[in-house]
């Protein structure tokens, strides 16, 4: 899907990225924080058709559907971060001594060790120092590690780079969903916070007190079960039957989510909203029942008498009736993250039933930008921007340009001699052309010398001729 995004006049320089890569769809926000909060500058999101998902070459076919999102949206230059998750990924507290940041990788990776399914010498590993403490008069530090199969990030940075893309960052769900729970409420000391993330193909719930992630819980059920709930054939009244698939199925989904138990509208195809309601109900209850055994297991297993607050994101949240049906359900205080309607500078050109229906997706986008994986950035270093890396990619166009400098100052110097010869030419033009006007001059005096040895000579002729003019000898 295409949605139109909020024309707003900001510095380039102050927007930050959020990618969010699914299974099911791709989410991009672009967005600038202020000191009071962020308002949302562009977006965009589209379902990645099924078809892109069984071919073998598909990170460059979901590199080329982000690059066409980011034109479309018109975002550009912008630094960009994104998320990752699934059972490749291990996030874990621990205490360990203090030792240099160097060191807390191999320390880290170490102590998970039984925990870890994959081999961890190709893992990428990031700490986050949440706090020291002092036992028996040493200095240990609470971290939050968290590891991930190096290929898997490959993968995703692969992904962003065929769309021409630069990351500069990447982090887990939960940090996303924290950093953007950080952005929009004020965190109370010791108060326990549930993140649920509902996505296409799973839920991902989260528990996080006092600035750490303290247990995390997959649950095998997400939108698309909703959606599967609904496809089938339906008796319909007069003994007619309408038979729904999938791509229908969808569409009914985002159109009614789960209908009021009192509603008594219709399909176009004349299918009751109680049947949709009636088939997706198990589904819900389910995945109800589910939420509240994560939380109930948490409360015995870290010793806490409640959880608190149940922040909602993700696509399932903007389902119509949703809300409703889970605080029925759920004895707590639930909260939904919708990006649209928190943010500072909301756009008036969306109307408040696609606020509500798409805000909730982009939440963990919203939360890529926000924190920019100030706390975990598990992006390997080959992928990192640094002085070394520059001057290594400058190299050749510095040797280009010393070249070019060598050429000018060699041709400079070549311009200069012969401008110098030049001028020398010139001036002996000149004095040569002083020396032709006074040649007639310097004649003269020699015409007079000849003249004048030529009377000496008629002299001597004429003197010998004269009488007693003969020498004689002795």
């Amino acid at each position: 899907m295409k949605i139109k995004s909020p024309t707003l006049s900001v510095s380039r320089a102050e927007k930050s990225v959020g990618l969010d890569i699914g299974f099911h769809d791709i989410k991009v926000v672009e967005l600038v924080k202020s000191g009071k909060g962020f308002h949302i500058t562009k977006f965009s999101i589209r379902e990645v058709p099924a078809a892109i998902l069984q071919q073998k070459n598909r990170a460059g076919l979901l590199g080329d559907m982000i690059k066409k999102m980011f034109s479309d949206a018109k975002i550009k230059d912008s630094p960009v971060y994104l998320s990752i998750t699934g059972h490749n990924v291990i996030i874990r507290n621990a205490t360990l001594p203090k030792m240099p940041p160097e060191e807390l990788v191999d320390a880290a990776k170490w102590n998970a060790k039984e925990e870890v399914l994959f081999d961890l010498d190709k893992a990428v590993v990031d700490n986050y120092v949440m706090g020291e403490t002092q036992k028996e008069g040493a200095t240990f530090l609470d971290l939050l590690s968290v590891i991930v199969r190096e290929d898997v990030v490959d993968f995703m940075v692969s992904i962003a780079r065929s769309a021409g893309l630069q990351p500069r960052g990447v982090t887990v769900v939960p940090i996303a969903l924290w950093d953007y729970d950080q952005a929009v409420n004020i965190q109370q000391p010791g108060t326990v916070t549930s993140y649920v993330d509902m996505g296409a193909e799973r839920t991902r719930i989260y528990f996080v007190c006092d600035g750490r992630i303290l247990f995390s819980r997959e649950i095998p059920s997400g939108g698309k079960n909703l959606t599967s709930c609904l496809v089938g054939e339906y008796e319909l009244e007069g003994g007619k039957t309408a038979v729904i698939d999938e791509l229908r199925a969808e569409q009914i989904k985002k159109t009614f989510g789960y209908p009021a138990e009192n509603d008594q509208g219709k399909t176009e195809e004349g299918v009751p909203l109680s049947l949709i309601r009636e088939r997706m109900e198990p589904t819900l209850v389910k995945q109800v029942t589910e939420m509240d055994r994560s939380i109930e297991y948490f409360k015995n297993q870290y010793r806490k008498d409640s959880v608190d607050r149940l922040i909602l994101s993700g696509g399932g949240v903007g389902l119509s009736g949703m809300y409703k049906f889970l605080k029925d359900n759920l004895d707590l205080e639930i909260d939904r993250c919708n990006v649209f309607m928190q943010a500072e500078v909301q756009d008036d050109s969306l109307s408040k039933d696609k606020m509500k229906l798409y805000g909730p997706s982009l939440t963990v986008a919203a939360g890529l930008a926000l924190g920019k994986c100030d706390k975990i950035n598990v992006l390997p270093e080959k992928y990192r921007p640094s002085l070394k890396k520059s001057l290594v990619k400058l190299a050749p166009l510095a040797a280009a340009f010393v070249l070019f400098a060598a050429l000018y100052a060699y041709s400079s110097h070549l311009r200069g001699g012969v401008t110098s010869q030049k001028n020398l030419l010139q001036d002996q033009k000149i004095a040569l052309a002083k020396l032709q006007i006074q040649a007639p001059e310097l004649e003269k005096p020699m015409q007079q010398l000849k003249a004048l040895q030529d009377t000496k000579k008629e002299l001597g002729k004429e003197k010998s001729q004269l009488p007693g003019s003969t020498p004689f000898p002795f």
